[in-house]
């Protein structure tokens, strides 16, 4: 990984000029926010994507899983940009994600895209059957707490929160998981899945009820807002771990910049709401390389793939959004 500037001018250009690598790769129905988000990827990292690579990354699932699957192109093209910026798209890698796709599956999951998310979080795993039934166990309590909230969407969730070294029991880490979720909601953050990896990341995180990142987060989510910067369901999980990764709650004039040239860029005034979740990540990781030895020690997993995780979470937010409407046109 090069180093980034961190220059709104300089992002946003190769934020546009990655999107249109994505764009004419080849690789079709593939909605526009997942061009973004992969464009987002290896903007992060001050890196052209290699579209060529990234066209046969996609044809490695196309090849390994045959035409009957539940894996549709917008979660198989993101599922590609997450491998590929990590160095992991080879045969191999492909193959153990659709293995550890079907150990989710032998655990009890369903067979839904977002588990397909799942198992790329199993890739780091060191025992991933073991994690996989954890993951279960843990699926099963967040579905006790909120049986009406909690569906296939968490089991991203799940597999993040079945990660962590601890002998903490699946009933004692969704107590914690618990704690996060109603004092975030209590603060004014919205009833949903984007809540719940919220709380999932701060319980991976901290291990224990920590009211100061609760405050943390709330006071970024202020900050925001007075900004004019509103603040939404999207956003929640970057806003935890930006929390933790950044002292002050007062957000400096370059992520303002950025999120103002992403405004002023006729390439990005499409939606406002999800230019601002990027312009959060691309800071958020910026602001993770500054972090103390003592914050990068403690996390039970990297900072890179916190904001992955993250990544992740967008993706099957924008895939099930993309399902959405297109049933609706259809119907």
């Amino acid at each position: 990984m090069s180093e980034i500037s961190f220059e709104s001018g300089k992002i946003v250009s190769g934020l546009l000029s990655n999107y249109q690598l994505v764009k004419t790769s080849g690789v079709m129905a593939v909605d526009k926010r997942i061009r973004f988000l992969i464009a987002q990827l290896f903007t992060s990292e001050n890196i052209e994507i290699n579209a060529e690579a990234f066209k046969e990354t996609v044809t490695l699932f196309k090849k390994q899983l045959g035409f009957f699957n539940t894996l549709d192109g917008n979660t198989r093209a993101s599922l590609a940009g997450l491998l590929q910026v990590n160095g992991q798209n080879d045969a191999e890698t492909v193959k153990r994600l659709i293995d550890h796709y079907e150990l989710l599956i032998e655990s009890g999951f369903k067979r839904t895209n977002f588990t397909y998310f799942g198992a790329y979080l199993l890739l780091r795993a060191d025992n991933p059957r073991r994690v996989a039934e954890r993951a279960k166990a843990i699926y099963v309590c967040l579905r006790k707490q909120h049986p009406f909230l909690t569906g296939a969407e968490d089991v991203t969730s799940a597999v993040l929160l079945a990660q962590l070294d601890t002998p903490l029991s699946p009933e004692k880490l969704t107590e914690i998981n618990e704690y996060y979720f109603t004092e975030f909601n209590r603060a004014g953050f919205r009833r949903s899945d984007s809540l719940q990896f919220l709380a999932a990341t701060s319980t991976l995180i901290f291990m224990e009820k920590d009211a100061e990142h609760v405050k943390k987060v709330i006071a970024l989510a202020e900050e925001l807002d007075r900004a004019s910067v509103k603040v939404r369901p999207i956003h929640y999980a970057t806003l935890g771990i930006l929390a933790y990764v950044r002292d002050s709650v007062e957000l400096d004039v370059s992520f303002f910049d950025l999120i103002e040239a992403m405004r002023e860029d006729a390439g990005l005034r499409w939606n406002r709401e999800f230019s601002t979740a990027m312009a959060l990540s691309l800071y958020t990781e910026d602001q993770a390389r500054n972090m103390a030895k003592e914050q990068v020690e403690s996390l039970m997993v990297s900072i890179h793939v916190l904001i992955a995780i993250e990544r992740a979470a967008a993706a099957s937010a924008a895939a099930a959004a993309s399902a959405a409407t297109a049933a609706s046109s259809g119907s």
